[in-house]
């Protein structure tokens, strides 16, 4: 089961509307549509609401991608501890937790510039709220901090 992953094609969308057509056995809720963001790549997965219809409000914690076993394209909006259970057929607002995930935008872009700045190939990296991180394969130390400070200026 999938959902339509609408951060793809509108990343800055903030809310939409979405219904409920699944809920697993450990609480994971898949949309037919969203704008969160999956964890995956060494960046989190995207928080935030939704916003029932019938009234009453299911804070999502995380968002992850399904394993094999639910389908490896399904995305679940994994509720915060103590919040209702949904029932599927539900029509809700995705609200979207902006400011965070425009934090995890802005890394992931300076991420993005560090990477072409140095010519050395990437072996991994993370995305956080106010800070990333990148790991290069270089034979030899010896950077220099002033040059590449220059270079993404």
């Amino acid at each position: 089961m999938t959902s339509e992953p609408l951060f793809r094609s509108e990343p800055y969308t903030r809310t939409c509307d979405a219904q409920i057509v699944a809920v697993n056995d450990r609480g994971g809720i898949i949309l037919d549509r969203t704008l969160f963001y999956p964890r995956g790549g060494g960046q989190p997965g995207d928080s935030g609401v939704l916003k029932l219809s019938g009234g009453g409000e299911i804070t999502i914690a995380t968002t992850v991608k399904g394993g094999s076993e639910d389908g490896d394209d399904a995305i679940f909006h994994v509720p915060a501890e103590g919040s209702p259970t949904p029932i599927v057929g539900d029509r809700v607002t995705v609200d979207l937790d902006w400011q965070r995930r425009h934090r995890h935008m802005r890394v992931h872009t300076c991420l993005h510039l560090l990477s072409a700045v140095l010519p050395y190939p990437v072996t991994g990296g993370q995305v956080g709220d106010a800070k990333g991180r990148l790991d290069f394969d270089i034979q030899e130390a010896g950077l220099d901090k002033e040059a590449i400070t220059a270079e993404l200026n």
